[in-house]
């Protein structure tokens, strides 16, 4: 069974709500509603189409300790 509890997701808009309301971690950008904001679990230092979702992907590798062996494979996890 899917897990909701246990996902990510990132959204922008009033459309996101309903799903960010019910992941583990919900995320959101700088340039997103600030309804979408305020409901969100973080918020990412760029905007949506400059590298959010990539800033996502780091900060999730750098909680699971597996920042460096990226680093070391030059990128690739």
């Amino acid at each position: 069974a899917f897990d909701l509890a246990k996902s990510l997701e990132d959204g922008d808009d009033l459309v996101d709500l309903p799903v960010l309301r019910r992941v583990g971690l919900a995320v959101s950008v700088p340039n997103g509603r600030p309804d979408v904001q305020q409901e969100s679990h973080c918020i990412t230092r760029v905007g949506g189409g400059f590298g959010a979702l990539r800033d996502v992907v780091e900060l999730l590798l750098k909680a699971r300790g597996a920042w460096e062996e990226v680093l070391h494979k030059g990128g690739r996890p």
